[in-house]
């Protein structure tokens, strides 16, 4: 493990994310943490776990990335102590926005919706994503369809309390507080790094990661192919059942009976 970026969700993650990966870091962002270490996760933040089982789950893993990852960089740099740690804050005011409007966008884009309902991978990603939210942000999703519910005073809590606790508790030794806007330069200085030749990345502008991601992404990719599969055999199903009623508008009728018969409706 090289480095942790200990800085809150929507603190800049996903543009961290690519400067790992350009520096050639393998990294675990929000959906690799989801997709290898989500049932290791589950038993984390529900029942606890110790410096070997980080050890174990981030076994070649260079980079780690967004919750809940940041909430335990503390365990993940006793179970790698030559980790180094990036860190960055950003108006309090301003992150409870920028939060807001992706909680908004989950819930409501129609396409990952349907990914999480109709695709065995998408379910197990839910689950995923109820842990992590209720560990990072005390917010509860009860479907993939449902609202976020959050207490924006306790979001400002945590949101302080992680802030002041880790610039307090990590070693000076092994902390880069950075800027976006210094871009390169001090990341490859921390790491002993050249500057790549390209422009500083800046990713989730707007909250558009989610269908950034099903372009890109292959954890995406492979989730809506199986979404499409399954809405694709349904339709099929759905459109022999009607075919048949067509072809023996009685069908129906004794499937009726049979209904009421079994759960006794009257």
């Amino acid at each position: 493990m090289k480095v942790i970026y200990a800085g809150y969700s929507k603190t800049g993650t996903k543009t961290m994310s690519a400067v790992f990966m350009e520096l050639g870091y393998k990294t675990y962002d929000f959906f690799e943490n989801s997709w290898y270490l989500g049932k290791e996760w589950k038993q984390i933040v529900n029942y606890g776990g110790t410096v070997e089982d980080f050890r174990k789950m981030y076994e070649g893993v260079d980079a780690v990335v967004d919750s809940p990852c940041f909430l335990f960089w503390e365990e993940i740099l006793k179970a790698y102590p030559d980790t180094k740690i990036i860190f960055s804050v950003r108006d309090e005011d301003a992150w409870v926005r920028s939060m807001q409007k992706q909680l908004h966008s989950l819930a409501t884009d129609p396409l990952y919706i349907l990914m999480q309902v109709f695709s065995y991978s998408g379910w197990k990603h839910f689950g995923f994503v109820c842990v992590a939210a209720q560990s990072v942000l005390g917010s509860a999703q009860r479907w993939p369809w449902s609202k976020f519910k959050y207490n924006e005073t306790v979001w400002r809590r945590m949101y302080k309390h992680h802030n002041n606790y880790l610039l307090q508790n990590a070693p000076k030794d092994k902390l880069l507080v950075f800027n976006f806007k210094d871009g390169w330069e001090p990341i490859c200085k921390f790491h002993g790094e050249e500057i790549p030749d390209k422009p500083f990345p800046h990713a989730n502008i707007g909250a558009s990661i989610i269908r950034d991601y099903m372009e890109t992404h292959p954890i995406m990719i492979r989730m809506l192919r199986e979404t499409m599969l399954t809405v694709g055999v349904l339709t099929l199903i759905g459109a022999y059942g009607g075919y048949k009623v067509y072809r023996n508008p009685t069908i129906i009728n004794s499937w009726i009976s049979a209904a009421v018969s079994r759960f006794k409706f009257w």
